[in-house]
């Protein structure tokens, strides 16, 4: 019998049941590799309900919380636990790792036995944690990053920004691969439309997904479409929340009949907003990290829905570089409504092919990942999954 691959999360941020992208996303690829007959033993260190990875094993190495550098150091130490815990729960066939902060765990588990050890990288966490939040044991964090990623066999990287960013920063080139964001095709394809808001019914809506964050163009989009809302009927119907919450509230208030604030709703539901949508919205800004992999961009491309999105390296990135009608310049108003009628006057013009939509399935992204975690010498023709 072939022994379970160990699936390990150790970031203490990333719930095991949340609708966060991290949570949706770790979730999803484990979903595909049960669809392609892989068994998983999955480790994650943050506590929630682990039903949502069945019917692979799960457990919680729950890391010990503290604030500031004190939350570091224990973090730092945590990775006995998990190397303990691993131990436990074998023997295993390899470890598959969501690269987190001060995670040594994985890495020294799969070296001590000898496995095949493969690394997903969602981010330059320690840049992204130094610039966004704090990070106390900054050098210390990038030393243990970059060990890790030196260390794997594979390292897959979420954009091809990040992946030039991996290799700048001292990954092995033939090693760093980029694998991008999925969406499980068959629940969008499938999903059946939700009501619409009553205000929002008889018109096109433009539909926003994703954290109210500067980063992610919301408040531009409140503007813009303002700026569209004089030249035509439209609707705008935003599901999310964070920091900018009272933004969209504010302007609700201005455009009671145009624009409705869900807030944030369950990732199952997704499906059945974007149904239910004329066309989604990415308006990131210019100043928009460019190693992104945006879910709702994947997402809306998932559920057959044209794109209205800025012409940014996260958007174009996972597009292929195709110039669909429904793309902008970043920060440009003007240039936003031109693109959003374009999109509305002849919105089947406006979908991405369908060879782009196939290969954004989570079975695609795991055919790709799977031969890397068997034992045995493996090509760059299996890397492209040709």
């Amino acid at each position: 019998m072939t022994h379970p691959i160990a699936y390990l999360c150790a970031d203490p941020g990333i719930p095991p049941d949340s609708s966060k992208g991290a949570s949706v996303h770790f979730r999803a690829m484990a979903k595909a590799m049960a669809l392609l007959g892989a068994s998983l033993d999955v480790f994650m260190t943050r506590a929630g309900e682990t039903d949502g990875f069945l019917p692979h094993r799960a457990q919680i190495v729950a890391t010990p919380r503290a604030a500031g550098i004190a939350g570091e150091v224990l973090q730092l130490a945590h990775s006995r636990a998990v190397f303990e815990a691993l131990q436990a729960a074998g023997p295993h066939s390899a470890v598959y790792e969501r690269l987190a902060l001060f995670s040594g765990g994985g890495l020294a588990y799969a070296r001590a036995n000898g496995l095949p050890y493969v690394v997903e990288v969602n981010a330059p966490l320690w840049i992204e944690a130094a610039q966004f939040r704090s990070l106390h044991l900054a050098a210390t964090a990038e030393a243990l990053c970059l060990d890790v990623l030196r260390g794997a066999d594979a390292v897959f990287a979420v954009s091809r920004e990040l992946a030039k960013m991996l290799v700048a920063a001292g990954a092995p080139k033939e090693r760093v691969h980029v694998l991008g964001n999925g969406a499980h095709l068959d629940a969008f394809e499938n999903a059946k439309p939700m009501a619409r808001p009553a205000q929002l019914q008889g018109k096109p809506v433009l539909l926003f997904v994703g954290s109210l964050k500067p980063w992610h163009g919301i408040g531009f989009l409140l503007e813009a479409f303002a700026a569209l809302r004089q030249r035509r009927a439209c609707g705008l119907w935003i599901i999310g929340d964070g920091p900018a919450r009272a933004e969209v509230e504010a302007k609700v208030a201005q455009m009671p009949d145009d624009i409705v604030f869900e807030g944030a709703v369950p990732h199952e539901l997704m499906g059945e907003y974007l149904a239910a949508s004329d066309a989604i919205c990415a308006p990131y800004p210019a100043a928009a990290p460019g190693y992104f992999s945006p879910l709702k961009v994947v997402e809306g491309l998932a559920a057959r829905r044209p794109l209205i999105g800025s012409r940014v390296p996260c958007v174009l990135g996972e597009l292929g570089d195709r110039d669909l009608p429904g793309l902008f310049d970043a920060d440009d108003i003007p240039s936003f409504v031109a693109a959003a009628e374009r999109v509305l006057d002849d919105p089947t013009k406006a979908l991405a092919d369908e060879e782009l939509v196939r290969n954004l399935d989570w079975t695609h992204k795991a055919r790709i990942v799977l031969p890397w975690l068997r034992p045995q010498p493996h090509d760059d023709e299996a890397v492209r999954g040709d």
